[in-house]
Formats: structure tokens, sequence, C-alpha cells
């Protein structure tokens, strides 16, 4: 076959289009790998997309549990969970414990150990309302001084 014909027949133009489709996959596929790569510290322990987050590492009196992640770059994280608060009365161990469904975003990216890791934290009730115990919908605290 002349390459003037192959030119113009079915299997070049779909070779063509394969290598193509392939390369930029591949090119898509490294970009969020190296956009992704962000941790977060939680206590003192860098972790990868973790699922609850303390904000009493000593106590756990406050923590969000649940954590569903919609987005998660090195620029920042968001996402949803559940936020439980411990009345401590008469003590802790006896407490109560309260909850609000929260919006949750990460954010204040610094290098630590080599690593992208969100330091700061902060979340707003879904509904509007004030967080169980507070008379704000909202809450923010730094993590790598949690605890």
């Amino acid at each position: 076959m002349k390459f003037k014909q192959m030119r113009y027949s079915r299997g070049w133009i779909l070779a063509l289009a394969t290598i193509l489709g392939i390369s930029f996959g591949g090119y898509i596929f490294v970009n969020r790998a190296i956009t992704t790569q962000a941790y977060v510290t939680n206590c003192g322990i860098i972790d990868y997309k973790p699922t609850s987050v303390l904000k009493f590492c000593a106590d756990g009196g406050v923590a969000i549990g649940g954590i569903e992640w919609e987005t998660w770059s090195a620029r920042g994280a968001t996402g949803t969970g559940k936020y439980q608060i411990n009345d401590c009365s008469p003590n802790c161990a006896d407490g109560k414990i309260y909850y609000a469904d929260v919006q949750i975003q990460l954010s204040k990216s610094k290098t630590l150990n080599g690593k992208d890791v969100l330091t700061f934290i902060s979340l707003k009730t879904k509904d509007g309302k004030n967080l169980p115990l507070s008379s704000s919908p909202r809450d923010a605290w730094p993590l790598e001084l949690a605890g």
C-alpha cells in the first residue's frame, strides 16, 4: 500500500486518533496526580483525605466525622461531614453528644516534611442554624495546633 492510499484509509485515522487519545489521557492523569497530592494535619499526623478531624486531640470533645470530600487539591479542599460536640455534663465520660451537618473547607497550604499540607479548617452548618452549644453557625481552627 502506497503512502497516499494509506493516508486516506480508515485505519490510519483510527491509529492517529488512538495515539492522540492515549497521549491526552496520560497528560490528564499525570496532571491530576500532581495537583491532588495534598495532605492535612490531624492531631499532629499528616493524613490524606481523613474521614474524621478532631478539634481537641486530648479528649475528642469536638470533632467532625463521616467526612466526604468533594474537592481536594494543594490549594484547598471542600466536603461535608457531621460536627459533634460533647457537653461534658456532668463529666465528659457521661456527657451528651450533639450533632450538626456541616460544610467543610480546608485551606492554608504549607510544606511540611516535603508534602503540601492543608493546615486550617473552617466549617458552617448546612441549614444555617447555630452549631450545637454555640451562638454561631460557623467554627474554624488551625489544624497544626489542634490539641
